[in-house]
């Protein structure tokens, strides 16, 4: 997760990244503060999957805050460190992301059917596929700085998701159904519309953000279509493969 070397830092407004960069720390924090440290100190609803993921995914967004603050303040060797570092977390953060989907899959299938399961499970699995795929393409160009922290920011639109359906179930209580899905949806792909638009506006290269929008509005129609004969093969492939 390197935004480049010395001489393209210049081109980088560090300091609009690092306001939005703590703005998703802020709001990832809160979102899962509301449901998780809530059970402190037994934590009975939880596994220790649930613990190493919740670290994992914190560390990422520690990472996510860490990055464009080292470059705005020329601190580049430890950030081409941390960017390495990357190298393993994003493996761990998808393996524990999976984990997490399967006892999620596992605990309600013993109330519900599976087909019910698996289209909950639909932005789930978009979340895991959009990281895998923001993440490679973030690898494919690290040494393009502008290609590369521009997917790096697609990771961090999809970290909003979560904590935000959160925070919404937790302000409207059972008023939320089922905005508390549909919400984070619409708000992560605006977002990435917004961003996408800018950079045509400023004539910049529009292609990264493009690549970042069309894969959350391919998340959003999973989610609309997630009883469909397609989506429910793919979950039939995840269960007998991974669960």
């Amino acid at each position: 997760m390197a935004l480049g070397i010395a001489s393209t830092t210049k081109s980088i407004d560090t300091r609009t990244i690092l306001i939005g960069m703590v703005l998703v720390f802020l709001i990832v924090h809160t979102g899962f503060g509301i449901t998780y440290f809530q059970y402190f100190p037994d934590f009975q609803q939880f596994t220790y999957i649930h613990h190493i993921h919740g670290a994992l995914m914190g560390a990422w967004v520690m990472l996510l805050v860490a990055q464009p603050f080292l470059v705005h303040y020329k601190k580049l060797s430890i950030h081409r460190v941390l960017g390495k570092m990357s190298w393993l977390l994003a493996p761990a953060i998808i393996i524990s992301m999976i984990l997490v989907a399967r006892l999620n899959y596992q605990a309600g299938i013993k109330v519900n059917s599976s087909i019910e399961v698996f289209a909950k499970q639909s932005i789930t699995w978009t979340q895991i596929l959009l990281f895998v795929l923001f993440y490679g393409l973030a690898m494919v160009y690290r040494k393009q700085t502008f290609q590369h922290l521009r997917f790096i920011v697609g990771t961090a639109i999809l970290m909003l998701g979560p904590p935000l359906g959160r925070i919404i179930l937790n302000c409207w209580g059972p008023f939320s159904i089922p905005y508390f899905a549909i919400l984070p949806l619409v708000i992560k792909t605006l977002i990435a519309a917004l961003l996408w638009t800018l950079d045509i506006y400023r004539k910049r290269d529009g292609r990264p953000y493009f690549i970042v929008l069309l894969a959350f509005l391919f998340a959003d129609l999973v989610y609309y279509f997630r009883f469909s004969e397609a989506w429910q093969a793919f979950g039939r492939l995840v269960i007998n493969i991974l669960y």
